[in-house]
């Protein structure tokens, strides 16, 4: 079959970026470029964890905003939001789904020994030997600043993989963003588990924008510190987290 892909496609793919055993990785990637992959979402995660090993460590981000105050649902129509409040389930690190992310990081949650931080916005799982160091002790406000896991990957000088994703995806130049403080701040209404009923806590956070983010990626790639390959048609890269947030939040900071 024309542009079938297998996990030592991937594999091969992850080697030519430089993809080995020990690393800490961040991963970003997408299904939707690739034509058939043999074993889907599954065969990607297995190609990473195959190659970097148990004394690695593999990031992904699980978002859960669909499940956040229903005033922010377009879908729930205003008359309807106060049921759809009572209704809604809370935050569970094991069973609420990520969404906006695509498929391998939920395929990438239901594989043995990986670990979830406790944010009901904007959890992160990992599997490998920093998992729980980068999990544990989430702040609830302001999620994805440099306290974060997010914030972890960079200061154990972890590496973002992206394949098949732009760089306005690239969530580690959010970190620059909170240094900037430049974004408006908002309050979010989440729902948690407490004393076995759903509760609603109120979160502070940034109204995160990705202008710009292409812009920063392209620099990178002008200074050189971007690893690409082909994978199909589709374009992977690796580059440090730290530079990656160097060059952010240098050009946030102009």
């Amino acid at each position: 079959m024309e542009e079938m892909l297998t996990k030592e496609d991937f594999k091969l793919a992850l080697q030519r970026l430089g993809v080995k055993k020990g690393m800490l990785l961040y991963v970003s990637a997408s299904m939707r470029s690739f034509r058939y992959v043999v074993g889907g979402a599954q065969s990607v995660i297995e190609a990473l964890m195959e190659l970097v090993g148990y004394d690695g460590t593999i990031v992904m981000a699980a978002p859960t905003r669909h499940i956040c105050d229903p005033v922010e649902i377009t879908k729930v129509p205003r008359d309807q939001v106060e049921e759809a409040r009572r209704n809604m389930p809370p935050f569970n690190r094991k069973l609420t789904a990520p969404s906006g992310v695509g498929e391998i990081p939920v395929q990438f949650m239901r594989n043995e020994a990986v670990l979830r931080s406790n944010h009901p916005m904007v959890s992160f799982l990992a599997w490998g030997k920093y998992a729980k160091l980068i999990v544990e002790k989430h702040p609830l406000h302001f999620g994805m600043n440099l306290d974060s896991p997010l914030g972890k990957i960079k200061e154990y000088n972890g590496y973002v993989v992206t394949i098949g994703q732009d760089y306005d995806r690239c969530e580690i130049f959010h970190l620059a963003q909170y240094v900037a403080m430049k974004c408006p701040i908002r309050i979010y209404s989440c729902p948690i588990e407490k004393s076995g009923a759903t509760s609603w806590i109120q979160l502070l956070d940034l109204e995160l924008n990705t202008k710009g983010y292409n812009e920063i990626g392209k620099i990178m790639e002008n200074n050189q510190v971007v690893r690409s390959t082909y994978l199909g048609n589709t374009t992977c890269r690796m580059f440090s987290a730290k530079t990656a947030f160097d060059t952010a939040n240098e050009y946030l900071n102009k």
